[in-house]
């Protein structure tokens, strides 16, 4: 009987692994990476990634240290992983222009956002010049409402996922909307 048991344990070891549990696997979801500009400098920054298990993560905006330029990470809610995903389906980013540009008057300072959706021969990018939706409606400049849609998910993720409140409360303009 000592032998079997022997023999039992020995075969375990050499017998190939089951299939183990399969993680799945991470992809980007979003991209957007904010390059602010003054007459002195150009700063560029992570201001949020988000992947398909809903980790998220971005460089901070508030006292920034570049020396030591850390990445925060945080977990998006299922809620509004749910709502960014219905935002970035094709359908609804098919008729989208590649870039939207907007002077406001001062070209020696600015933002440009460059928004990365998807990875891979799929992956479609949008850049915003001076994003500032709430301007150009007064302006009637208005952006289509899918831009202002992810404009609008986006300061709610940054604001939300990693405490880190906005220079100005464009989150409650956004509610406003209906967004």
């Amino acid at each position: 009987m000592k032998w079997f048991y022997l023999f039992l344990g020995l075969l375990l070891l050499l017998l190939p692994p089951g299939p183990e549990a399969q993680q799945p696997e991470r992809k980007l979801l979003i991209e957007v990476i904010r390059q602010t500009y003054d007459v002195e400098r150009t700063e560029t920054l992570v201001y949020l990634r988000v992947f398909s298990d809903g980790f998220a993560e971005a460089h901070p905006t508030r006292e920034v240290d570049f020396r030591t330029l850390a990445l925060k990470q945080g977990q998006i809610p299922t809620a509004d992983l749910a709502k960014l995903n219905g935002l970035l389906s094709p359908s609804k980013l098919s008729g989208l222009a590649d870039k939207y540009e907007r002077y406001w008057g001062n070209k020696d300072f600015g933002n440009t956002w460059e928004i990365t959706i998807g990875e891979g021969p799929g992956k479609k990018t949008i850049t915003l010049v001076n994003f500032q939706p709430f301007l150009a409606r007064t302006k009637k400049q208005s952006y289509p409402a899918e831009i202002e849609r992810l404009g609008c998910l986006v300061w709610t993720l940054r604001e939300n996922v990693f405490n880190e409140p906005l220079d100005h409360n464009y989150v409650r303009g956004c509610h406003e909307w209906g967004y």
